[in-house]
C-alpha cells in the first residue's frame, strides 16, 4: 500500500469519548489536530479550549470544504459513522472511525462496496489494544500453549443502577444509551467478541439470550453469548448494566483455558499459568488511556509505512457479524421491567 503523510487531523464529536482521542493525539509526533466539528458547538467549543485546537465547526461537511486535513478521526455516535465515512472518502482524506463502522452488519456491507479502493480506512476498535490483552498474545505467539478449550469473558457493572448520589453513571457518561434499541450487544459486548476472535480465531454464536432490566433505557441490559472456535472450544461471553454492588464503570473478568496455559484477568490483575507464567497488574484508568493510545499510534504508523491496518474494514465485518447474529438470536428482547 501507499504510505501517506499524516500531519493535520480532524476530529467528528465532542463527546465523552473524544477527550480520550485527544489525549491520544497529543502524543503522536508531528500531528496536529486542527479542527473539531459537532452539532453542539458549545459543547465542541469546550473541548476545543481544553486541548487548544484552532478552529470548530457545526459539522464535518462545512470543516472538510474550509480545512485542508490529512485524517478524519469519526467519535461520533454511531448511526452517523456510514455518512460520516463516506463524506470523508468523497474528500480524499484517510479515515479512523469509532467501532462500530456502521449500525448494522448490511449498512457495513454497503459502506465497504461505496469506499473500495478510495481511501484507507481503520475501525477504532481499542479494546484489543488494551495491556492486559495485548500481553495475552503476545503470550499465545511466544509460549504457544495450545489450542483453546475453553474460554469464558464476564463484564459486570452498575452503570444503570442509582448510586449514593442518586445518579445513573452510565448515563451521566454516556446519554445515547437511553434511546439504543442495540444497547449491551452493539456497545459493549462488541468489544469481547472482537478481543475473542482476535486471540481464538474465526468463531460462530451457537445461542445468545438479552434481557431489558431498566426501565431506563429501551435496549437489552443483560445478556449471554455462547460461541465456538472453528475446532469446537465453546467460549461465553455475558455482561449485565444493572449488577447490585458492581462499579459503576465496566470491568472484565477473563478465563482462557489452553491444552498447556491458563490466562486469567481478573480486578486489573493478570495471570499466565503453564508455559511461560507470568503475573502484572493493570491501572485501569492507565490502560483505557493507554487503549486509544496504541490506537492511534498503529494508525498513523500504518499510514506512514503503507502496511495494513491490524482492524481494518474487513476485519471488523468479522466482528459486526457475530453482533448481527446475536441479535437475530435474541430478537425480541425480553423485558424484566
Amino acid at each position: 500500500m501507499t504510505s501517506l503523510q499524516v500531519r493535520r487531523v480532524a476530529l467528528a464529536g465532542a463527546g465523552m469519548i473524544s477527550r480520550h482521542h485527544l489525549v491520544a493525539w497529543r502524543k503522536v509526533e508531528g500531528v496536529e489536530v486542527v479542527a473539531l466539528a459537532d452539532v453542539d458547538v458549545e459543547r465542541a467549543a469546550d473541548r476545543a479550549r481544553e486541548f487548544n485546537v484552532p478552529a470548530i465547526y457545526p459539522d464535518l461537511a462545512t470543516l472538510l470544504a474550509v480545512e485542508k486535513v490529512d485524517v478524519v478521526d469519526i467519535a461520533s455516535p454511531r448511526a452517523t459513522h456510514a455518512d460520516l465515512v463516506r463524506l470523508a472518502a468523497d474528500h480524499d482524506v484517510a479515515v479512523l472511525c469509532q467501532k462500530p463502522l456502521a449500525t448494522t452488519f448490511d449498512e457495513a456491507k454497503h459502506l465497504q462496496a461505496d469506499i473500495a479502493g478510495r481511501v484507507r480506512v481503520m475501525v477504532h476498535e481499542n479494546w484489543r489494544f488494551r495491556p492486559a490483552y495485548r500481553r495475552i498474545r503476545r503470550w499465545l505467539d511466544e509460549a504457544a500453549p495450545g489450542r483453546l478449550l475453553q474460554g469464558r469473558i464476564s463484564v459486570q457493572s452498575a452503570g444503570l443502577l442509582q448510586d449514593e448520589m442518586g445518579r445513573y453513571p452510565a448515563l451521566e457518561r454516556q446519554p445515547f444509551f437511553s434511546t439504543e434499541k442495540r444497547l449491551l450487544i452493539a456497545e459493549t459486548l462488541i468489544h469481547h467478541l472482537d478481543v475473542v476472535r482476535w486471540l481464538a480465531g474465526p468463531l460462530h454464536i451457537i445461542a445468545a439470550s438479552a434481557l431489558r432490566t431498566s426501565n431506563l433505557v429501551v435496549g437489552e441490559t443483560c445478556a449471554t453469548l455462547l460461541l465456538e472456535t472453528g475446532h469446537g472450544a465453546p467460549i461465553t461471553i455475558e455482561g449485565n448494566l444493572t449488577i447490585p454492588g458492581a462499579q459503576a464503570g465496566s470491568s472484565d473478568d477473563v478465563v482462557l483455558v489452553f491444552e498447556r496455559g491458563t490466562a486469567r484477568f481478573s480486578s486489573n490483575r493478570l495471570e499466565l499459568r503453564g508455559v511461560m507464567p507470568e503475573t502484572a497488574s493493570f491501572a485501569f484508568a492507565e490502560s483505557y488511556q493507554a487503549s486509544f493510545d496504541a490506537t492511534i499510534a498503529h494508525f498513523v504508523e500504518t499510514l506512514r509505512s503503507g502496511a495494513p491496518f491490524e482492524t481494518d474494514v474487513t476485519d471488523n465485518l468479522k466482528t459486526l457479524r457475530l453482533v448481527e447474529e446475536a441479535y437475530r438470536l435474541v430478537d425480541p428482547v425480553q423485558n424484566l421491567t
